[in-house]
């Protein structure tokens, strides 16, 4: 008889349920049981034979602990926000329970979470990181963008904490002030140095040479420190590339080691106009579209568990490049 293991999917993104779909789409699913926890109403989770609703991220620490505790749980991943979980992994391994996180202690999460002290980190380490100014006050926001539009022909600015892509803005001299209601993305220089200003607390912002070149999304099953398995996501208008092999994967490799990345993380780079790759930022969690990479043949959730508990894994045939294009779906809610 197989021996079973519980394992605890908490609060992610909107890929929760693909990692649970993943795994039960795996060999391991006769030997995995499955928990799954989430602060809100999420009608793709709900019928799920063990699913809880758990406290909002920041205060749901101690509620999953005592949780896993109560039902004998092998492993705990966490998918969203894991920093507050972090703290509490002596209790977690007191129990024999493992954490999953993203990364392996505090001072990885504090490094990786704050974009402007993960640049220094990456720079002095003669890793491909764009150069950024640091900007926490109307002055030293002026200052930065002074200095840098001499030397590049187009500026962009995000804050130093939050998800990629919340916060970004291209900042542009001559285009008019009505643009920014017309692209989420794109702002006149003047009006964002105005808006900033305006501010009773300003917040911290990284000021940055703009990349016009493509944007690719590497998703990365590691552990601690190590790589077991990764697929690039190249961007396109309306599909996905997706790669086993890239030359950001070397990258990575340093990236996760440096780092100590440990469970389902994502690593963002995009091109300069000579072609060359930059990284953006590393997401200790797994991206939204992580689950496009399963048409490599490669699943990558399976790849992190089989590893974490020395389990024997039956891989698919790899293909690389293959083509996927996203579909959204429906969910029957009951009344």
């Amino acid at each position: 008889m197989l021996q079973q293991y519980k394992i605890w999917i908490a609060e992610c993104y909107s890929c929760q349920i693909d990692i649970i779909e993943l795994l039960n789409n795996s060999n391991l699913s006769d030997q995995l049981i499955v928990y799954t926890s989430h602060s809100r109403n999420r009608p793709e989770l709900v019928n799920l034979e063990h699913y809880f609703e758990q406290p909002k991220i920041s205060e749901s620490a101690p509620w999953l602990l005592q949780k896993c505790i109560e039902h004998k749980i092998n492993i705990l991943f966490a998918g969203k926000h894991s920093q507050y979980l972090e703290s509490l992994r002596p209790e977690f391994e007191a129990h024999q329970i493992t954490l999953i996180t993203g990364a392996v202690n505090h001072d990885f999460h504090d490094l990786i979470n704050n974009k402007y002290q993960f640049t220094l980190k990456c720079e002095a380490q003669n890793l491909p990181a764009i150069p950024a100014r640091l900007a926490n006050s109307t002055e030293s926001l002026q200052i930065a963008i002074d200095e840098l539009q001499q030397q590049h022909t187009e500026l962009c600015v995000k804050p130093v904490y939050g998800v990629y892509g919340a916060g970004f803005l291209r900042l542009q001299n001559h285009v008019n002030y009505f643009k920014t209601f017309e692209s989420a993305f794109k702002c006149n220089t003047q009006q964002f140095i105005e808006a900033y200003s305006q501010q009773e607390k300003p917040i911290k912002y990284l000021v940055m040479p703009y990349l016009a070149g493509r944007e690719c999304s590497v998703d990365i099953a590691c552990s601690n420190g190590k790589i077991i398995a990764q697929v690039t996501r190249i961007k396109h208008d309306y599909f996905q590339e997706c790669y086993l092999e890239h030359p950001c994967h070397q990258t990575c490799i340093e990236l996760v080691a440096l780092f100590q990345c440990d469970g389902l993380i994502n690593i963002q780079f995009k091109q300069d106009q000579d072609l060359n790759w930059h990284i953006l930022e590393i997401n200790p969690r797994p991206a939204g579209g992580f689950a496009y990479s399963k048409h490599t043949g490669v699943n990558l959730v399976a790849e992190l568990f089989a590893e974490k508990l020395n389990l024997q894994l039956q891989r698919n045939e790899p293909q690389s490049p293959v083509k996927a294009f996203p579909l959204s779906y429906s969910v029957k809610m009951d009344l």
